[in-house]
């Protein structure tokens, strides 16, 4: 198939942010708010949250076609630029046979994920849609804040249209804190 590369963000657009695997939202909150402030307040994009954005884990794993109509929804939205995962899981396959391709290939958007969210990239493309491995609100832009240099190079990475040098950061973190331990 061809390739299709959705446009850059720009501050001030649209992200829709959802849940196509675990409702990690549901669980830790104040994790999930971090990460869309950082989207909000460091990146100047305007949140949109679906649905499934902040449901229970045991509400998704229940209904894959609800996670599948958000993506779907989120596509077809044309006042969103972009599609955040919250999270990512053990449970997005379920809901590759209820994705709109055709719908999502005439709508192409930024559309970012990682860990499980890593079946639906792929999925979307080998149809030819250019995907983006990356943070997920969660576990990503929620940690943002702590290290500038990836704060930094999101950043570039979101917004510049220029090519540079990918170089490794000074520093670095083996884990995150315990999530249950932040407040």
């Amino acid at each position: 198939p061809a390739v299709i590369k959705p446009r850059r963000l720009r501050p001030g657009d649209a992200v829709a942010v959802l849940s196509p695997s675990w409702g990690g939202p549901a669980a830790f909150p104040h994790i999930f708010d971090d990460g869309l402030a950082v989207l909000r307040e460091d990146f100047g994009l305007v949140v949109k949250e679906y649905p499934t954005a902040r449901m229970g884990a045991a509400q998704l794993r229940a209904d894959p076609r609800l996670r599948a109509r958000d993506l779907n929804d989120a596509f077809a939205d044309d006042s969103v630029s972009g599609i955040v995962c919250s999270i990512g899981g053990d449970d997005s396959v379920r809901i590759l046979e209820h994705l709109d391709v055709d719908l999502i290939l005439r709508h192409p958007k930024l559309v970012m994920g990682y860990s499980d969210a890593t079946t639906i990239l792929g999925y979307l493309n080998l149809r030819g849609l250019v995907t983006y491995y990356g943070p997920s609100v969660m576990a990503g832009f929620s940690h943002l804040r702590c290290f500038p240099e990836a704060l930094a190079e999101t950043r570039r990475a979101l917004f510049s249209g220029s090519r540079y040098a990918i170089e490794p950061f000074g520093t670095w973190a083996d884990a995150f804190m315990d999530w249950k331990d932040v407040a």
